[in-house]
């Protein structure tokens, strides 16, 4: 599967697309893992990948680690995953993806 495969008729990977693109235009994009992900040089920024029922957001595990208490008042989490619902909000998918950039470019990653 080519990256822009992951894009067609998927509106949630599209939005996560645009937005990390918007908080740092200088992305590189890629497949790692079997899913799209992006990078600044070799760190990855945030990985994400459409499941059965639901969006799961792959931030780096110290992300979730440091936002635990807010991030399960809203969403399922495990260690490295966020699962997001197809029925979510596109402004705070917006917010979410541009809160784990951010932080994951102000801290070593």
């Amino acid at each position: 599967m080519e990256f822009e495969d992951y894009f067609k008729n998927d509106e949630l990977m599209n939005i996560v697309r645009e937005t990390v693109k918007l908080v740092f235009p200088e992305v590189q994009e890629r497949i790692s893992y079997g899913m799209p992900a992006w990078f600044k040089d070799k760190n990855v920024l945030i990985y994400a990948s459409s499941q059965k029922k639901h969006l799961g957001i792959y931030p780096k595990p110290n992300f979730i680690e440091n936002n635990s208490a807010s991030l399960k008042e809203q969403y399922e989490c495990s260690k490295g995953t966020i699962k997001v619902p197809y029925d979510f909000e596109t402004n705070e998918l917006q917010r979410l993806v541009s809160e784990i950039v951010k932080w994951n470019l102000g801290h070593k990653i």
